[in-house]
């Protein structure tokens, strides 16, 4: 083969090794891509699991481990970050209904050629009827925001003979409709007397803060005060 020859099959020779090398490379950059996904998704179920029992990552103020954990998961990607804002502003119904996507065109002329006024019949009357008051009560559960707090607060015994691990079973045995029992731990005081520290999560519109009050000061023999330390809506 020629000299010249060479030379011509060259570029065809150099396309052919850098479309298998962009194969490769996009290969191996899609495989990374999918692990990086899989770790993400599961740091995100313990965060969110964190998350469920106190406001911030490490207790009920916003930390040093808040931002950390924010620029693990956006960077400097400000661009992302204001899509999931824009995003978090739907309601969960709303991103749900994206996902099943937009109604179908020809669903949509069916709806149309039903005419109450014109020559439908009762069944298709009825039918459309029956989706109208569907669609209204998809609009207004989309409204009904559930609205909860996350409470932190103490208990103080009467004096160091209290048992207050066995105090803080009898509470969490406590069921009430709107109420989560969250950690517990003990604080020391003073002279060795100790406090019980509590975190719970309730549903505003079924839990007040006088419910609570008669919930901890039940136990008098046990329990002399009790005191909101903090309250942040979720």
């Amino acid at each position: 083969m020629s000299y010249s020859s060479c030379r011509r099959l060259s570029p065809f020779i150099l396309s052919l090794f850098h479309t298998s090398l962009s194969s490769v490379t996009h290969q191996l950059f899609q495989s990374t891509l999918t692990n990086k996904l899989k770790e993400s998704m599961t740091s995100l179920k313990e965060l969110n699991g964190r998350l469920g029992t106190q406001p911030y990552v490490a207790g009920y103020s916003p930390s040093r481990e808040d931002a950390k954990a924010f620029a693990e998961m956006f960077g400097s990607h400000t661009a992302v970050i204001e899509w999931a804002a824009r995003m978090a502003s739907y309601y969960q119904a709303e991103r749900e209904q994206l996902l099943k996507g937009a109604p179908s065109s020809s669903k949509k002329e069916d709806d149309d050629d039903i005419d109450l006024f014109g020559d439908a019949t009762e069944e298709e009357a009825a039918a459309l009827e029956a989706k109208k008051k569907k669609d209204a009560d998809a609009k207004k559960a989309k409204k009904e925001i559930i609205a909860k707090s996350s409470i932190l607060f103490d208990v103080k015994p009467w004096d160091d003979t209290v048992d207050l691990e066995a105090l803080a079973k009898k509470l969490h045995a406590i069921e009430r409709d709107g109420l989560l029992w969250g950690d517990h731990k003990l604080v020391p005081v003073a002279f060795g007397v100790k406090k019980l520290q509590q975190l719970i999560v309730i549903e505003d519109d079924k839990i007040s803060g006088d419910d609570l009050e008669d919930l901890i000061m039940s136990f008098q023999n046990d329990v002399q005060s009790m005191d909101i330390v903090a309250w942040n809506k979720i």
